[in-house]
């Protein structure tokens, strides 16, 4: 395995303490000649007087490019207000994070692959660097996160995975006087893997294997759940990064005919006991891959057939597939998000903005937990989308105080998601009278109810 440490450091919590961190990107810029800030949203087509881009249901996290994009939900999920030293820093939620993540912007494989790393113990988002170093909005939030050291990894700041492990970046590190790992491979196949292995020893020191619950408090029994995907067809993937982020679970790579050994090492480090999702349909990962999967675990696939409610299996697509994965449960390996009704966050990423996906992983690690919905449509909502957010908006009986209300992340520039709709998202997903005669969709909140769901 290809890691390298170095860890005779100080830590970033001591470089917060130490530096003048550059204010947060507010939502609108004062100054109209100055320069453009990356992070600051324009006024909406065709709304010149429009001072936000947030709405009552919805939260524009606005990023001109990956790297401000990352940066914008960092700065969304962690104020780093409180002093590094405050009591419950170093625990469960804090307000600056233990660890960070490298990738770079131009490979997608590489970046889904680290998003495993987001999730406790680490609590690392994922920011990106190039090939040559790290750009300066990178190395302000770097900065002002200030992170305070992965505890159960000897207080490593940061982890480099794949070209982000470069010398300008490492370099870059060094003078920020940050404690770092690398990670490397020769493919995709054995980054994945060798992820995992150290994920695991993070994590799990029992095993070495990531896995759900294990502990008193957890409510889980040691589930080793996998996500797999086709390095041809890694749209389909993107989801599984939201939930890699939300609960401990390995992730790799096949292709559609083919089982590399990389991948196969990783699930036999499960015994057997693997609980393993396969993102895509038949076109996307054959049948054969999925039996060749089959001797390490359970399979399931993930897409949008159904053989009891489909005749004829339907066009799979990365739309609708992410839809079935938000409300899907499996009671077995306690994967899904079970969403059927309101009172959750989501988050809105263009299927063909994988930094933005990959960036927003951590919105599904704290806070709303939001799970990843994709768009292919740049300017309107696809119907399948445009169904799902209107069966899970809520409705009341009584009054609208009553809640729960959703909330919904839309990431990127208008050109990625477009104003008119994030609009049409939040129309939608306004509390509405359920006694009104026309009234015919949303839901309402039944905690008992949901509790029935919730047990399967």
């Amino acid at each position: 395995m290809i890691i390298q440490s170095n860890r005779g450091r100080r830590s970033g919590a001591a470089l917060a303490a130490s530096l003048m961190l550059a204010p947060l990107g507010t939502a609108w810029a004062a100054d109209p000649q100055a320069a453009p800030d990356p992070l600051v949203a324009p006024a909406p087509p065709g709304q010149p007087s429009m001072r936000t881009v947030n709405t009552k249901t919805t939260t524009r996290l606005w990023g001109a490019d990956p790297y401000a994009q990352a940066v914008a939900v960092t700065q969304h999920l962690w104020t780093a207000a409180r002093p590094a030293d405050a009591p419950g820093e170093n625990d469960n939620v804090p307000d600056r994070p233990w660890g960070i993540v490298l990738v770079t912007a131009d490979d997608p494989l590489a970046a889904i692959s680290a998003v495993p790393l987001v999730h406790f113990p680490d609590d690392a988002p994922i920011l990106f660097v190039t090939k040559t170093g790290i750009p300066q909005i990178t190395q302000d939030e770097i900065k002002r996160l200030g992170p305070t050291g992965i505890s159960r990894n000897n207080n490593l700041d940061v982890i480099v995975v794949g070209d982000a492990a470069n010398p300008g970046v490492l370099r870059d590190l060094d003078a920020l006087k940050l404690k770092h790992d690398e990670i490397t491979a020769p493919d995709v196949f054995q980054l994945a893997d060798k992820i995992d292995q150290y994920y695991g020893r993070v994590s799990n020191r029992d095993t070495g294997v990531p896995a759900m619950g294990g502990t008193a408090s957890s409510g889980g029994n040691g589930m080793m759940n996998v996500m797999v995907g086709s390095t041809e067809a890694w749209q389909y993937v993107l989801p599984a990064t939201h939930w890699a982020s939300h609960m401990a679970t390995g992730l790799f790579w096949v292709t559609h005919d083919t089982v590399p050994e990389a991948t196969v090492n990783a699930l036999k480090r499960r015994r057997g006991m693997a609980h393993i999702y396969v993102f895509g349909g038949p076109d996307q990962v054959s049948g054969a891959v999925v039996q060749q999967l089959s001797q390490y675990g359970s399979v399931s696939r993930i897409d949008n057939d159904d053989p009891i409610a489909f005749n004829k299996p339907p066009k799979n697509d990365p739309v609708s597939s992410s839809i079935a994965f938000a409300k899907m449960w499996d009671p077995m390996g306690m994967v899904g998000w079970n969403i059927t009704g309101p009172g959750h966050g989501f988050t809105l990423v263009n299927v063909n903005d994988w930094q933005a996906a990959v960036a927003s992983a951590p919105l599904s690690h704290i806070g709303f937990h939001a799970p990843l919905l994709l768009t292919d449509n740049a300017d309107t909502l696809p119907k399948a989308l445009d169904d799902y957010f209107t069966m899970v908006a809520p409705s009341y009986l009584n009054t609208p105080a009553q809640g729960p209300y959703n909330m919904t992340y839309v990431l990127g520039t208008f050109g990625q998601v477009s104003w008119q709709q994030q609009a049409k998202v939040d129309f939608i997903s306004e509390m509405s009278n359920r006694r009104v005669w026309k009234q015919g969709t949303g839901s309402m909140y039944s905690a008992r109810g949901y509790a029935r769901e919730a047990l399967g």
